[in-house]
């Protein structure tokens, strides 16, 4: 009789996993920088949907630029007919645009704090159901009492980093678009990861929510456009203002493979700890806004639920 391989030792699965995990704070300290350029681009030129739009063409750019590199990746999307995964799993793309339509609409009603504590709230939760479904590519991972424990702790970490930030109108319409764009997202990394696992490359699924997401925004501007909603932009010359694409395809191909080895709601937890931090140093570095109580806290409490869900897994 065959005897079965012993399963790795917690401290080998660790050591496994620790590559992936570095991969999605890269993604947060990306999604914390991002934000901040993607704001100032859609002050300067006076329309955030505009803003979005540039900053898909930038992603686009660097999508273009990959392919020219990765001959392998464009060979896997000649055969996109083929991928043996679903087809809703290709309408990914469609989370960033919500992401981004949805800052565009509320965040000047409802303000930085409640839109922040919707968004994560929405996107962490659904991290738990979506691992639950099995819809990423590392089949199910139960709702178990610490993953539990890891979600709210990291929803809590959000709100106490939030506060003495702008509160605006609590509109229930608004706070509910926004909890769905954070859900929304949850499904677009587990998406990914499903692609990316399956078609053996990350940077395929990425070219197809970039090519995606900038076809719907071309048609939401141009339609902005030919109603008269849209004045003649004056474009910024401060070349920093126009990279925050090229961030934005670094964090989709981060969670893409994160998320597929790591599951969606650790791969969001690592993400959203590394973006925390980054967003309060930037704040201090760049503007000289030193990082509150509350903002010191809340990075801490994220740190907790992170290593939590951590030793979950390797428990596991």
């Amino acid at each position: 009789m065959r005897r079965e391989a012993a399963p790795p030792e917690p401290a080998q699965v660790h050591r496994s996993t620790a590559p992936i995990t570095a991969i999605a704070l890269v993604a947060g300290v990306l999604g914390g920088i991002q934000p901040k350029i993607n704001a100032v681009l859609g002050e300067r030129v006076g329309s955030s949907t505009l803003a979005a739009l540039v900053n898909f063409g930038a992603a686009f750019t660097g999508v273009l630029v990959m392919l020219a590199l990765r001959p392998q990746t464009r060979r896997r999307l000649l055969a996109f007919r083929t991928w043996p995964v679903p087809r809703w799993t290709f309408t990914a793309g469609l989370g960033g645009v919500l992401v981004v339509l949805a800052g565009a609409v509320a965040v000047e009603t409802i303000g930085v704090a409640i839109f922040s504590v919707a968004f994560f709230g929405g996107q962490i939760t659904t991290g738990l159901v979506v691992d639950r479904l099995g819809v990423g590519s590392g089949g199910v991972r139960p709702v178990a009492p610490v993953r539990v424990q890891a979600a709210v702790l990291a929803i809590v970490a959000v709100v106490v980093s939030q506060l003495g930030r702008p509160v605006g109108e609590v509109a229930p319409a608004l706070v509910l678009l926004v909890v769905s764009a954070g859900a929304v997202s949850a499904f677009q990394s587990a998406f990914n990861g499903r692609i990316a696992t399956a078609v053996g490359d990350p940077f395929a699924p990425t070219a197809v929510n970039v090519t995606l997401g900038i076809t719907v925004l071309g048609v939401i501007v141009a339609g902005q456009a030919a109603a008269g909603r849209l004045d003649a932009p004056a474009w910024p010359a401060e070349p920093w203002l126009y990279v925050g694409g090229f961030l934005g395809v670094g964090i989709v191909l981060s969670l893409a493979i994160a998320s597929g080895a790591l599951g969606v709601l650790r791969a969001t937890l690592g993400m959203l700890a590394a973006q925390l931090t980054t967003a309060f140093v930037v704040d201090w570095v760049v503007q000289d806004e030193r990082p509150t109580p509350g903002v010191l806290a809340g990075a801490g409490l994220i740190v907790v639920a992170v290593l939590l869900i951590g030793r979950d897994a390797r428990r596991r």
